[in-house]
């Protein structure tokens, strides 16, 4: 089976001049880097970063409130 991935042109470039280097096809780092993934040894995460928000006791409660039964679901 074959299948196509789409890659900016910048990302590919810089991928195969590296893997050249190592003298590594590319086609060879892209099947190690989904097979790792598949396996669970490579983690694609988001992390967000969020500031303080100061609010007043009974916006807190509300908040508060709407966590508890979304946590219940």
């Amino acid at each position: 089976m074959q299948t196509s991935i789409a890659i900016d042109q910048v990302t590919r470039d810089r991928a195969a001049k590296r893997a050249k280097i190592e003298r590594l096809p590319l086609a060879a780092v892209v099947r190690l880097l989904l097979n790792d993934y598949a396996d669970g040894h490579l983690s694609i995460g988001v992390r967000t970063l969020a500031e303080p928000l100061d609010v007043d006791a009974k916006t807190q409660k509300k908040m508060d409130a709407v966590v508890e039964k979304w946590r219940a679901k």
